[in-house]
C-alpha cells in the first residue's frame, strides 16, 4: 500500500491557484457535504472549534472519498499535538501563533522524524494505515506528502 499523495501540497508547489474553505463544523456529515463540494482544501478547526482528536479523526474520515485536502489547524505549537494530529493521518497542518525563528524551527522538527526532526514512531497508526504501509516506505516518503503551514504573528518595527 502506498501512502495518499498530497494535491494541495503539489499543487501550491506547482504554482497552481488553490481554492479552499474554513470549517468549525463538528459533524462528519456536514464535512462530508463540504468535502465533496470541489474546493482544494479545507481547514478543519481545531484551535477556535470545539473539536477534540477523537472527532478530528471522524472528520478526516470523512473527506476520505473526496479530492479535497484537509488541512488541521492545531490549538498551537505542540509537539504532542502535532504528532497525535500527524500519526492520526492528517497530511497538512496549519500552526497558528508562531512569533519566533525558534518556534519556526520547532514546529518543522515536530513533524520530522529523527535525525531531521524530534517526531518518534507510534507503531499503527492512521497514518501508516495501520502497518499496511512498512514504516521505512512511511518515514522516507512522508515529507513528500507533508504540508506545514506556519500562520507568523510578527511584531511591527
Amino acid at each position: 500500500m502506498e501512502l495518499p499523495v498530497n494535491p494541495f501540497k503539489h499543487a501550491l508547489a506547482a504554482g497552481k491557484l488553490q481554492s479552499g474553505v474554513w470549517c468549525n463544523l463538528c459533524s462528519e456529515y456536514a464535512m462530508e457535504v463540504v468535502a465533496g463540494a470541489g474546493f482544494d482544501w479545507l481547514i478543519i478547526d481545531t484551535e477556535h472549534a470545539p473539536i477534540d482528536m477523537f472527532m478530528m479523526v471522524r472528520l478526516l474520515q470523512a473527506t476520505m472519498e473526496n479530492r479535497t485536502q484537509p488541512v488541521v489547524r492545531i490549538p498551537w505549537n505542540d509537539m504532542v499535538t502535532v504528532k497525535r494530529v500527524l500519526d492520526a493521518g492528517a497530511q497538512s497542518l496549519l500552526i497558528p501563533m508562531i512569533q519566533t525563528e525558534e518556534e519556526a524551527r520547532n514546529a518543522v522538527a515536530y513533524t520530522r522524524y529523527a535525525p531531521e526532526g524530534v517526531r518518534g514512531s507510534g507503531g499503527p497508526t492512521r497514518a501508516s494505515r495501520f502497518q499496511r504501509i512498512r514504516s521505512e516506505e512511511h518515514t522516507s516518503e512522508l515529507q513528500s506528502h507533508l504540508n506545514l503551514v506556519c500562520r507568523l504573528l510578527l511584531e511591527k518595527k
